[in-house]
């Protein structure tokens, strides 16, 4: 393409809901932490694995669990806090603190995860176990 030789529109979103296509032989619940896997761009849960790009939050859930790749489309936020569970002890002194997937619902900080897929910034401490994470800078 050239450069631009007039005005253009280029279709502005927020960017708060975004569509992906769902990896093959995966299912993802609503709320789930989610990832695109960077060798082929489908999302799929997120995990402590290498080779991930965190992508956010499933808004809705999809079963593509019988589907090829990019069978089925999910929508996931970009933005926002979210309440997550924690792996490890929860004080006062993780607020500010990165967190890293575990797993589809769980975080923790870097030094109990081995591929380090950031999710996002502590904000709050919640009951039980859980924080409440800013993903926004996370979201890939």
């Amino acid at each position: 393409m050239a450069t631009l030789t007039a005005n253009y529109d280029g279709e502005r979103k927020d960017g708060d809901l975004v569509a992906y296509n769902i990896a093959a032989a995966t299912k993802i619940y609503k709320g789930a932490l989610v990832a695109v896997t960077d060798a082929t761009g489908y999302l799929t849960n997120a995990s402590d694995a290498a080779g991930t790009t965190f992508a956010g939050i499933a808004f809705e859930g999809g079963d593509n669990s019988s589907g090829a790749a990019g069978g089925l489309g999910l929508r996931v936020e970009k933005t926002g806090t979210f309440i997550l569970d924690f792996s490890g002890s929860t004080s006062q002194a993780i607020i500010g603190k990165k967190v890293y997937a575990v797993d589809n619902q769980t975080v923790a900080l870097a030094a109990s995860t081995a591929n380090d897929l950031y999710v996002g910034d502590v904000v709050a401490l919640i009951s039980g176990g859980k924080v409440r994470v800013r993903i926004d800078r996370a979201v890939g």
